[in-house]
């Protein structure tokens, strides 16, 4: 775990450019409108603790993934992990199925992902989709 310390670390993302490019893609979205409000609600408070809670979810991950990524302790963290999001939008399999592919397909995702643990882009990617299709399986 390279950059995983209590806090996601972060400072290789320039945030306001990601806002910018959130806001291009989603911006009429009514999940990007929920962010928004939720956002300015948490306050900056409020956005380290979720951040702080992050980095927990993702520390438990990233010492699971001998695990592999459909284990019973894994899911439950992934299950954390999904409903974190409703932090800033009321998500959905099909949304958490684009994010994970985001882990992988995004060059900024995989690679903030793999400093914190080799392989945890994909690993990752791979724990979302099962989660995702096991949800939609079992309703």
């Amino acid at each position: 775990m390279n950059d995983l310390n209590g806090d996601l670390n972060l400072d290789n993302l320039d945030m306001d450019k990601l806002a910018a490019e959130a806001k291009d893609k989603w911006g009429d979205t009514e999940a990007f409108k929920q962010s928004e409000e939720r956002v300015k609600k948490l306050g900056k408070f409020g956005m380290l603790k979720m951040a702080h809670e992050s980095a927990k979810i993702m520390q438990g991950i990233v010492s699971r993934m001998n695990e592999g990524p459909k284990s019973e302790e894994v899911q439950k963290l992934i299950g954390r992990h999904y409903e974190s999001l409703r932090n800033f939008y009321e998500p959905n399999l099909e949304m958490y199925r684009g994010l994970a592919n985001m882990y992988v397909n995004d060059e900024r995702f995989r690679s903030t992902h793999d400093k914190i643990a080799p392989g945890l882009a994909k690993f990752m990617h791979d724990a979302m989709i099962y989660y995702a299709d096991s949800k939609s399986r079992n309703g």
